[in-house]
């Protein structure tokens, strides 16, 4: 698909990772790691010409300065009502929630219904995420029950999950792995899914709307479309996941 390459800013652009295993493993805290984020990033400075100003931030301190207009561009960003007033959004990665539960969850709790009722449980998560229809609501409520810890990162949650500050987080595929040293934890983790009904959510491109115009932001959102439909997109998920699984995360 061909599509005008947007116009470059006077500047760099902006941009924030966020630390999430295949999507981005940071390198002592620095952007110069690696992962499927680094990679779309480093696709859309080749195609567009333009340059990066790309660090790694815990995704609270993300949404304080893309709100604020001081960043233009963020990844993996899950779309809310609230969001949609000051970002534009651009699908590239499916995904399902699954659940992990740590040592300190008994072995014979399996069910979203058992957890229900073992209110001295806590779940993790991280600040500034929403997660899905499905475990929104739940969390809220826990919330109130003063069931919930939250974390800065990825790394943080997972450590707290192995350590037992909390029984349950909930995670994607491929991505808490990089976070478990085998090891010294080999059975750590157990995977659960509460949700049956599979709900798949998107994790988009987000595009500042005080930093861009909706004509600029099509304009990357084009690109994004075409990087996926040449295959480009689907080689970088096949870099870090199989076949199968890369072929499922495909918006």
């Amino acid at each position: 698909m061909a599509s005008a390459a947007p116009k470059c800013p006077s500047q760099p652009i902006k941009l924030d990772l966020l630390e999430l295993g295949i999507f981005f493993k940071s390198e002592r805290g620095k952007a110069a790691g690696n992962g499927i984020d680094r990679d779309l990033v480093d696709e859309l400075s080749k195609r567009s010409g333009c340059a990066f100003d790309a660090k790694v931030q815990p995704r609270a301190r993300t949404w304080i300065e893309i709100k604020a207009g001081r960043i233009d561009m963020m990844t993996a960003a899950l779309s809310t009502p609230e969001r949609e007033e000051f970002l534009w959004f651009f699908p590239y990665v499916r995904a399902h929630h699954i659940i992990l539960l740590g040592p300190s969850a008994p072995s014979t709790l399996h069910t979203l219904a058992q957890f229900q009722k073992a209110s001295s449980l806590k779940f993790g998560v991280i600040r500034g995420f929403a997660h899905s229809a499905f475990y929104d609501p739940l969390i809220a409520a826990w919330m109130q029950e003063d069931r919930v810890r939250v974390y800065p990162d990825e790394a943080h949650l997972i450590n707290a999950l192995i350590q037992g500050e909390v029984a349950a987080v909930t995670s994607y595929p491929g991505v808490f792995q990089f976070y478990i040293n085998a090891k010294v934890n080999p059975n750590s983790v157990r995977m659960v899914d509460w949700d049956k009904g599979n709900l798949q959510v998107l994790g988009n491109f987000g595009i500042s709307k005080a930093r861009f115009s909706e004509a600029e932001a099509h304009e990357w959102g084009m690109l994004i479309k075409a990087i996926q439909l040449d295959g480009t997109l689907l080689k970088i998920y096949r870099k870090y996941v199989g076949a199968r699984e890369a072929h499922n995360m495909l918006p």
